[in-house]
């Protein structure tokens, strides 16, 4: 016969698994494809981290519901290119390049008045906070700039990003939504890329209190946690073999868009992959202290650990 501590820790561990599934499996199999431009009123939207991966098929998905969409990204070809598609796919939009560097910010520049200028004639009420990029090296193998213009771009860009145009929207009384892209790093140890993950925890952090801010003015807030995707995110990255793992198991950008874009307002943290899933699982079982010792005493067996200096 079960004791009454034995069907104490069962309960417990059925709440916990149970309160995490149950939103999941709502948010992927009962609440279908929505119309944000319809939902929230809206006609203009903005999309970090634009011109490739999941920042493009959001502002193309964006696109077909109707929403005119500004894309920010680097000043380069692949902004071009895909300001170029998405005028020549959807004749009937307004799009805005807005090229400017996310992952630098002081005395001698500053992207802020670069999106103020840009969007000083629109009311911006679907904002996604996409822009990101990973830092691979052990932390102090790589300078502190290279560290800080990681987390500016990966975090600082989408909270001054956020201040500018949430404080429009409540100002001017818009419904709206804001979407963050943030990591299974958020929540789970990142050895050799510390800044990304750290930062990536930030946003999931930032965005569940945010949430609650913003429910009396009708702004919805979601942080979407990413795993692995098929894009060009590892392009110039060492050739690591944990990457052709990533790879095996990753989602597309269309998938996680729709994720996305299907979830805000419906749920505020959502896992994107059963990677992502199988992960938060065990963070909720194994506690990170013990999770952390048995990480740190184990990749010394990796074979990209013993391979690539820059990671130890």
């Amino acid at each position: 016969m079960l004791s009454y501590i034995t069907w104490f820790f069962i309960l417990i561990g059925f709440v916990t698994v149970t309160s995490y599934l149950v939103p999941v499996l709502l948010a992927a199999f009962k609440w279908g494809e929505q119309d944000l431009k319809a939902k929230y009123n809206a006609k203009w939207a903005l999309v970090s981290g634009s011109s490739s991966g999941i920042g493009r098929a959001v502002a193309k998905k964006l696109a077909k519901q109707g929403l005119n969409v500004v894309l920010v990204a680097l000043d380069d070809d692949a902004l071009k290119g895909t300001y170029e598609s998405l005028k020549k796919e959807f004749p009937n939009q307004q799009f805005r390049a807005v090229g400017c560097n996310l992952g630098k910010s002081d005395h001698e520049y500053d992207y802020m008045p670069i999106i103020k200028e840009a969007t000083k004639d629109i009311d911006v009420q679907i904002l996604v906070n996409n822009a990101g990029y990973i830092q691979l090296s052990a932390f102090f193998r790589s300078t502190l700039q290279k560290q800080l213009t990681n987390l500016e771009c990966n975090m600082m860009s989408h909270v001054k990003i956020t201040h500018h145009f949430l404080s429009n929207m409540v100002e001017k009384g818009l419904k709206g939504c804001i979407t963050f892209t943030s990591s299974q790093s958020a929540f789970f140890p990142a050895p050799s890329c510390s800044s990304y993950g750290g930062g990536k925890a930030f946003l999931a952090s930032f965005a569940a209190s945010l949430a609650i801010e913003c429910y009396t003015y009708g702004i919805d807030v979601l942080c979407l946690m990413s795993g692995p995707i098929q894009t060009n995110f590892y392009d110039n990255q060492p050739k690591l073999s944990f990457f052709k793992f990533f790879h095996a198991i990753s989602d597309t950008p269309d998938s996680a868009a729709d994720i996305m874009l299907n979830g805000v307002g419906r749920i505020t943290w959502r896992d994107s992959s059963l990677f992502t899933i199988f992960s938060r699982l065990v963070v909720k079982i194994v506690d990170m202290n013990l999770l952390v010792q048995g990480i740190a005493r184990g990749q010394s067996l990796s074979s990209d650990f013993k391979n690539h200096p820059e990671l130890r």
